[in-house]
């Protein structure tokens, strides 16, 4: 049984700590392990702590606790090495930490894939501060909200309520896959966190095909750009165009995802980035009376939709 793995993610001040206290609280059957991307520090409430040995703390619930100052894998395989017993795997980073650096570890390390299972990111958003952190071009705050499945709007009392709705609207057109919440002093549902499934390909198949996108929509630089095709893509045109479009612009895209309509496949092809890495997974099989198409949303900085488009039509089988 491998163990879920949530990403806590959110801007310096958005109540990360408090919401993982939080999760602790409301689950006192579950055993946490708990890896803090604060070099030298420890957050959690103090109460919470009983002891040390090296960077792994001993929590009075059973949690386990350590600082994320090594390599994370390493740090991962020291987890499995020392047999210790947990069923939850969170990890809450720095407040100007890009969370695809910790997601790609899940995707791409097949030793650590053999344990854990990536199941969702979790961003806190700061609703009193999130449009000034944009319109100052903050960019680690734009990859946070653009990685998100589920986008914790924090502190809602302190903002007018059609204010919210016009900024829940904006932040949800830059990340249409994302599940909104709202609430103050990062009081949440566990239920609406944790065990959601986020990176399983059956459930971005449904996101994709539910969810109403726009063409494309600016947030400043920050642009979320859909591609909707009826020809049939070429899956070794299409493998090398992803290819060296991460490896010469990595710092510009922060995420893709949607459904590839391949020739001769009989299935969909559920496509997800996180960072450099590529994840394909087989879908549904395309019905009969089901038009095949290709759906792609591509969230960066600066992009050239036109130019884009134009590769990506390079790639028709």
């Amino acid at each position: 049984m491998k163990i879920p793995v949530t990403i806590i993610t959110g801007f310096l001040g958005s109540g990360k700590t408090t919401m993982l206290n939080e999760i602790i609280r409301q689950q006192p059957n579950t055993r946490f392990a708990i890896i803090e991307n604060e070099i030298g520090e420890v957050n959690l409430d103090s109460e919470f702590i009983i002891g040390a040995d090296e960077d792994i703390f001993k929590i009075t619930d059973g949690c386990l606790c350590c600082t994320l100052n090594v390599e994370l894998s390493k740090l991962l395989g020291e987890l499995v090495r020392r047999k210790e017993e947990f069923d939850y795997l969170i990890i809450e980073t720095t407040g100007i930490a890009d969370p695809s650096g910790v997601a790609s570890v899940f995707v791409s390390d097949l030793n650590v894939q053999e344990h854990f299972t990536l199941d969702g990111i979790v961003c806190l958003v700061d609703s009193f501060h999130i449009n000034d952190l944009l319109k100052n071009k903050e960019t680690e705050a734009a990859k946070q909200l653009s990685f998100g499945d589920v986008l914790v709007f924090n502190k809602v009392d302190l903002i007018e309520k059609e204010i919210l709705a016009d900024l829940q609207k904006s932040i949800r057109q830059l990340n249409p896959f994302a599940k909104q919440l709202n609430t103050n002093f990062s009081k949440i549902d566990v239920n609406d966190i944790l065990n959601i499934d986020a990176f399983a390909a059956k459930t971005v198949e449904v996101k994709t095909q539910s969810v109403n996108f726009t063409l494309a929509h600016r947030h400043g630089n920050i642009t979320a750009q859909t591609y909707t095709y009826f020809e049939a893509f070429d899956v070794l045109k299409f493998r090398q165009f992803v290819q060296m479009l991460l490896h010469f612009q990595s710092m510009r895209i922060y995420r893709m995802k949607g459904i590839l309509y391949f020739e001769d496949q009989p299935n969909k092809i559920i496509f997800q980035s996180v960072q450099q890495q590529v994840v394909f997974t087989k879908g549904s099989k395309w019905q009969a009376d089901e038009k095949s198409k290709t759906t792609l949303v591509v969230i960066g900085n600066g992009l050239n939709q036109m130019a884009f488009d134009k590769k990506l039509k390079q790639c028709f089988a």
